[in-house]
């Protein structure tokens, strides 16, 4: 047997650390023996796991204040009942004190010499090959013999009470994905779609009543403001494309880092169509209550726009 040399570690109490190690779902594992006289008697652990795959090893720990286990140790081989759901009772049993565990419990004796609990998930025979003490714990590690699988749902225990583990299905979720776009998606795709293509149904619908457009001057404009300077661009410019180059969503608020680029084809802010192609970066920050569109606040520069039809603004006062 080993001993872990303890290292001096803060004062948590075995109450805050059970509080915390509870969030932790486990399984519900039944180890399974014999005493000197062939009796059947076990105990229930909540770690036992995979240790090694190569050579097969599993590992479990139990209490040093166990009566159960040093009759186990001293037999030199287990087996570990992976508990279904429909075996709290079987739980409830071996997790009593005294020498009748199993009485009233459904098992099946094995060549290898301990007892296989019926309607178990699993079943893994093997033979003490090393403990440790670690603690107030034996840590154990076993060498896998035999393992067999039996059917059902494992049962678990978390927070303080059993259940089952409630698996999502792969397909499902994609498809949950696919229909139902996060909100981030959702406003990115609707903003894109009203400036990039003039498609304004998709924002409107996610828009609040009281929706209001800050601009980087102060201006402030409602939706319907909004929809007018969405016409006006797309009258005045043609090859219309948005891309959203970023988008990050925090505490209520969507940034959007975009692009436009469109060609120049009609009036737009006095200039006459110059038929040439123009470049636009820009910021829009998006705040949003209960999946609606509340305020927005836009920050793009018109001289980007401007030197891109190769007119240059000093001041107030454009040259050609």
């Amino acid at each position: 047997m080993t001993s872990v040399q303890s290292i001096p570690s803060p004062m948590l109490s075995p109450a805050e650390q059970r509080k915390v190690y509870g969030l932790l779902p486990t399984s519900v594992v039944a180890i399974s023996g014999v005493t000197a006289e062939s009796t059947p008697t076990g105990f229930i652990v909540g770690t036992f796991q995979s240790l090694s795959l190569e050579p097969a090893l599993v590992t479990f720990s139990i209490a040093k204040t166990s009566s159960t286990w040093p009759i186990l140790r001293s037999q030199g081989r287990f087996t570990a009942n992976v508990l279904s759901n429909r075996q709290l009772d079987v739980c409830k049993a071996l997790g009593r004190k005294g020498e009748e565990k199993f009485k009233g419990l459904d098992f099946d004796q094995t060549a290898f010499g301990t007892p296989h609990l019926r309607n178990a998930v699993a079943w893994i025979d093997c033979t003490v090959l090393s403990e440790v003490v670690a603690g107030d714990h034996f840590m154990i590690v076993g060498s896998v013999n035999a393992m067999k699988v039996g059917s059902g749902d494992a049962l678990i225990f978390s927070g303080g009470r059993f259940g089952d583990c409630n698996l999502w299905d792969p397909t499902e979720q994609q498809a949950s994905a696919t229909c139902e776009p996060s909100l981030l998606n959702r406003i990115s795709d609707a903003w894109s779609r009203a400036w990039g293509e003039g498609d304004t149904g998709a924002f409107e619908a996610l828009v609040a009543p009281d929706y209001v457009r800050h601009s980087k001057q102060g201006e402030m404009v409602r939706l319907p403001e909004m929809l007018l300077q969405i016409q006006e661009s797309h009258a005045a410019f043609s090859d219309f494309k948005v891309e959203i180059l970023h988008a990050t969503e925090e505490e209520g608020l969507i940034s959007l880092h975009w692009r436009t680029i469109a060609k120049h084809t009609g009036v737009f802010m006095d200039v006459p169509p110059t038929q040439r192609n123009v470049t636009v970066h820009g910021a829009s920050f998006i705040r949003h209550r209960n999946g609606r569109i509340t305020e927005e606040w836009v920050v793009w520069d018109p001289r980007e726009l401007l030197s891109s039809m190769h007119i240059w603004h000093l001041g107030n006062h454009k040259v050609a």
